[in-house]
């Protein structure tokens, strides 16, 4: 195991890991690379890369990482190149592994003071408050977590590196509001640093790029995903990421005269014809994959077809930058069929199918019943396909969820399947399943502590609060709430109205209660961290009836992930 103190990755050589994977890991040893005499990219600190950018009388750090703690020692190296003081922090996009470090930077009494701006997108703030209080946060923590391999140890059958990076541990994220933003282009100059930023919707749909052009710098974000083919989709689950608004967006790229890239993830480039023929090669591989996927759906075939047929051609799969270490493109071409034609395969047989587990009984029956069917598993597993006796046992376990047995046969097979994956999500992915079906996680794990939503706006607490409504109980309700905040000016209100929690942006005119209260009482509830004895405890009712709000809160359910369970569909 490579003993990168700040952020751990596998790089032993291991029969159940594949060579470029490997060697993928090897590449990041923790770094401060010299871009330019003042440009310095901090690499195998942390999953992200920081930049440095020496100004004249103080210094703009692009980027933060994801970890307050490894911030912290990056700026530590930063301090044995310049003591300058920092002047501003620019998030290239909302991602954690981008602000989550920013505390580990400089203080929030600099930033009110004015010593330090935060730069980002107009939307990124948006984009922050959606992720930690959206109505997917608990099982989108949870499908992080086996994205990024949270529950397994570092070695050979657990985390090798998290395809982008090192890995992505995190310890302590923070995060400080922007106080400048921008919608499409923002030339400014910070401590002499002269920087023209531009929105390039790419991996995010609020994505900037720095363009330095007194030292012809381009520090290229996620346009840029690292030395891997980017990820299309990510399996943990995103929102569709046109691939089309991705290439043209590296098309800008190409045309500044840069002379060095300084990406957000992966190494620093140097030389023009090395950055020009890097970013055509990137640019090539995304359209290459997304205009051949669409040539084959147009002769009709599925997404699980798609995944067999569409690879990229030997000169683009070859490429440094373009190894699928990261996502996989069997997996991004069935997103870009959904993308483009959502899920229906034109076969209207789907449209009402059969309940997966009274299929599986059914066709278990038909194979000639359980031991038949377990019998085939094994002998698939033996004869080197694991992936077919994963499929099978797979019907036995929707037959009984509780069949160890059937249980730890698909483990194995998942085991051995992730064993020769190399895109480092899925192979996350199978590894922490298989432990899942062999019992072996923590019953409600999430991977991963709850996020500090306390500090969101009102509105965005409140709204939130819709999926959370348990809607078979509220058919015959009616209530409307009003909230007045007592740590922000905010007045708003709730209405639950026969199944649907209706936000309202303004103190409703006859509410059947009011009440005063925090923003963190929202958070709690929203977080699950709330005391059902003691629900209520630091709400304030200054109207109506103490029945109603009783009534009204106890109408919204806690988040409970031992409900769900990934591997077992």
């Amino acid at each position: 195991m490579s003993t990168n103190a700040f952020c751990p990755v596998f790089d032993d050589d291991s029969p159940l890991v594949p060579p470029s994977l490997t060697e993928h890991s090897r590449k990041m040893k923790p770094a401060i690379r010299q871009v330019t005499e003042r440009v310095f990219l901090a690499y195998g600190y942390a999953d992200a890369n920081s930049i440095l950018l020496v100004g004249d009388d103080g210094v703009v750090v692009v980027d933060t990482t994801e970890d307050e703690i490894k911030a912290r020692s990056i700026l530590a190296e930063f301090r044995k190149i310049t003591d300058k003081p920092i002047k501003a922090l620019i998030y290239t996009h909302f991602h954690p592994d981008h602000i989550g470090g920013a505390r580990g930077f400089v203080d929030q009494r600099d930033v009110d003071g004015g010593e330090v701006q935060v730069i980002s997108h107009e939307t990124l703030p948006d984009f922050v408050s959606l992720t930690m209080a959206s109505g997917v946060a608990p099982i989108l923590s949870l499908r992080n977590a086996y994205c990024f391999g949270a529950f397994l140890p570092i070695g050979a059958e657990g985390r090798i590196n998290c395809g982008i990076g090192p890995d992505v541990v995190v310890r302590k994220a923070s995060y400080l509001a922007p106080t400048r933003t921008f919608r499409e282009s923002l030339d400014i100059t910070v401590a002499g640093v002269r920087m023209h930023l531009l929105w390039v919707p790419s991996e995010c749909e609020d994505e900037i790029v720095v363009w330095l052009p007194d030292w012809k710098v381009l520090c290229s974000a996620e346009v840029v995903q690292g030395e891997c083919f980017p990820n299309l989709y990510a399996i943990r689950g995103t929102r569709y990421r046109d691939p089309r608004r991705w290439y043209k967006s590296l098309d800008v790229l190409r045309e500044f005269p840069a002379e060095y890239l300084a990406p957000s993830h992966g190494r620093p480039v140097a030389g023009r014809k090395a950055v020009s023929e890097l970013l055509t090669a990137y640019r090539d591989g995304i359209q290459y994959v997304y205009d051949q996927t669409l040539r084959l759906m147009n002769r009709g075939h599925t997404p699980d077809e798609l995944a067999g047929l569409v690879n990229l051609p030997p000169h683009l799969a070859n490429h440094p930058w373009l190894g699928e270490f990261y996502g996989s493109i069997a997996n991004h071409v069935r997103e870009i069929y959904q993308g483009e034609l959502g899920f229906f395969q034109g076969d209207p047989t789907s449209l009402r199918a059969t309940p997966p587990s009274l299929a599986a009984a059914r066709l278990v029956a038909l194979m000639g019943g359980r031991e038949t069917v377990l019998t085939a598993a094994r002998q698939a597993l033996d004869s080197g396909d694991p992936q077919w006796a994963a499929e099978l046992a797979t019907l036995t376990i929707r037959l009984n969820i509780l069949d160890m047995e059937s249980r730890r046969l698909k483990a194995r097979a998942l085991r051995e399947v992730g064993h020769s994956e190399t895109a480092i999500q899925p192979r996350h992915w199978y590894m922490t399943a298989a432990l899942e079906l062999e019992g072996k996680l923590e019953k409600g794990a999430t991977g991963g502590g709850n996020p500090d939503i306390a500090g969101l706006r009102p509105e965005v607490l409140l709204e939130s609060l819709g999926p959370r409504l348990a809607a078979e109980r509220t058919l015959d309700l009616h209530l409307v709430g009003a909230f007045e905040f007592t740590d922000v000016p905010a007045t708003c209100g709730l209405e639950i109205r026969r199944g649907v929690a209706q936000f309202l942006p303004r103190r409703p005119e006859r509410p059947d209660f009011a009440v005063r209260l925090e923003r963190g009482f929202l958070a709690d509830l929203l977080l699950g961290k709330l005391d059902p004895e003691r629900q209520l405890e630091g709400l304030v009712l200054v109207e109506g009836r103490e029945e109603d709000m009783r009534r009204f809160f106890s109408s919204f359910e806690a988040p409970d992930m031992t409900r769900v369970r990934l591997a077992l569909r």
